[in-house]
Parts: structure tokens; C-alpha cells; sequence
């Protein structure tokens, strides 16, 4: 089995823009640039997994069905698709907990035309050529220490596990050809109080957990009323990149006004006056230059 690797690194074009991250294969002859770049980042972490799967994932267009940027996903996304053979995400990505509070971990169910099932090619297995590794002699592989998972590794596989179910439960919502508003708002406010269950814990009571789905709700009217202009072509890109920004960091604000600093650092790994945009700059000018 191979290896998939969770790259990331920051962008120089707006300070307080989230890292970009895509993936590659352990030999490094592969790589996946969701979205965007795919050269120059920093390893985040790696895991063992179908390296053919991973590219069934991705797609030629190595977007992994995220089919439009802002509103279905941004790079995170794409690069948790990617890396789902090897059960590991992009976390520790700067601003990756912003965007998977906005988007979920595998994306987000959006307007049409911006419908983006999550196809996990279950039946693919293997490696690509470019991606096998060296075969270890039976000596190297006596020597070789062995990898245990780390407690953060196993959290993580287990958060991975409960995500995956709502996906799945969500499965007939996602392929719908119309989806309604409600029903897609539901989805995400359960995707958003997984994870604020699971990383808070004890911290979130049920005060707290009712003032955090009031915030990610309103957010949820919010977008709605900017994306579906945008995606039948009846609103600038320009206007939707700048409103969507607006909209992060309102989310931002709120959640810092609702939670004390631990908390918001707890859920968001980033401090409560740090502000993040996840619309990448060198992606939107490419994306949206039309």
C-alpha cells in the first residue's frame, strides 16, 4: 500500500488568508493540487493508503468533485477527499477549522448548478506506478521500528468515522437533483455540532451549544442569499468573493463574542483576535477571471 501526504503552505498575498493544501504520494512523483499549487509546502502528516484510489478521487481535474470554489469547498476539502484511502485530513492547516465549520470536512452540499457528490471509489485499490516505493528487504523490515498510532491519530480516525456516517446519512439529500434550503442547512448544522461536540467536550454545555447553532445558522442564511445569484451568473465574482470574506469573518466574530479564549481555541486552533479568509487570492484571480 502507499502513502499519502498532507502538504500545506501559506500564501504571501493577503496576511490573514488561510494556508493552501494539496496532497502528494510518498515518492513524491505524484501530486495533487486541489485547486491550487502542488510544490513547495510543508508535511502536515501522512498515512497508508491506496494511492490509485486517491487519484480516482481527485479526478483529472484534481478538484475531487469540488465543483465550485467558495460554495462547495476550497482546497481543504478537495485534499480531505483525496486523502479519505489513508484516514487522515489537512488538520493543522492554518484556518482549516474555520473552513470546516464553513464547509464541512468532505464539502458542502450547494445550489444548483453547483451540485458536488462525494465519490469515494470504494472499489479501487493499488498503487500508481509513479507512487510504489521501494520494496524493503526482509532484513530492513525486521529492523524497522514499528509505527504505532499516535492518541492524536486515533481521535482522529474516530472523528473521521462519525463525519463519514452524517455523509452517508446525508447521501440522499447530496444526490438529489434540487435540494431545499432547510434541508441543507440541517445538514450542515449537524456537520458543524459534530465537530463542536467532539472537540469541545465537557466545555459545551447547552447554553453554549444553542448561541453556536444560532451563529452557524444565521451563516447558513447568509451564504445562501449571495450564492445563488452568483451561480445562475446573475451577480459579479468580484461582489460574491468580497461578501463571502464579510461573511467569514462575521462567522469569526461571532464565535469569538459566544466562547471564552479556551474554547475558541479549542475548536478553531487559532487565537480569538486571529482572523482568517479562506477565498485564496492566487485561486479566485484563476478561478474567476472570467
Amino acid at each position: 500500500m502507499g502513502t499519502l501526504i498532507a502538504m500545506a503552505y501559506p500564501t504571501s498575498l493577503f496576511a490573514n488568508q488561510a494556508d493552501h493544501t494539496y496532497v502528494k504520494c510518498g515518492t513524491g512523483k505524484k501530486a495533487w493540487g486541489c485547486w491550487g499549487g502542488k510544490t513547495g509546502g510543508k508535511e502536515l502528516r501522512r498515512g497508508t493508503g491506496s494511492t490509485k484510489r486517491a487519484n480516482c478521487i481527485a479526478k483529472s481535474d484534481e478538484k475531487a468533485g469540488i465543483k465550485c470554489y467558495l460554495i462547495n469547498g476550497v482546497c481543504h476539502q478537495a485534499a480531505n477527499r483525496i486523502l479519505l484511502p489513508a484516514g487522515i485530513t489537512v488538520r493543522g492547516a492554518r484556518g482549516y477549522s474555520i473552513s470546516e465549520a464553513m464547509f464541512g470536512t468532505y464539502g458542502r452540499v450547494g445550489v444548483w448548478p453547483c451540485k458536488s457528490p462525494f465519490d469515494q471509489c470504494s472499489s479501487v485499490t493499488g498503487d500508481l506506478p509513479e507512487c510504489v516505493e521501494p520494496v524493503l528487504s526482509a532484513r530492513a523490515i525486521k529492523a524497522a521500528p514499528i509505527a504505532a498510532l499516535s492518541v492524536s491519530d486515533k481521535l482522529d480516525w474516530h472523528y473521521i468515522n462519525g463525519v463519514l456516517a452524517l455523509y452517508e446519512e446525508a447521501r440522499p439529500l447530496i444526490k438529489a437533483e434540487s435540494v431545499r434550503a432547510s434541508e441543507a442547512t440541517a445538514f450542515h448544522l449537524k456537520l458543524f455540532m459534530y465537530q463542536a461536540e467532539f472537540h469541545l467536550g465537557p466545555m459545551l454545555d447547552k447554553t453554549l451549544a444553542k448561541r453556536l447553532k444560532q451563529v452557524r445558522n444565521d451563516t447558513e442564511k447568509a451564504r445562501l442569499k449571495i450564492e445563488k445569484p452568483f451561480a445562475v451568473g446573475e451577480a459579479r465574482a468580484g461582489d460574491f468573493v468580497e461578501e463571502f470574506d464579510k461573511i467569514t469573518l462575521a462567522f469569526q466574530d461571532e464565535m469569538a463574542n459566544a466562547m471564552t479564549a479556551e474554547q475558541y481555541m479549542t475548536l478553531f486552533d487559532l487565537k480569538p483576535d486571529e482572523r482568517v479568509v479562506l477565498a485564496d487570492r492566487s485561486i479566485v484571480e484563476k478561478v474567476f477571471k472570467s
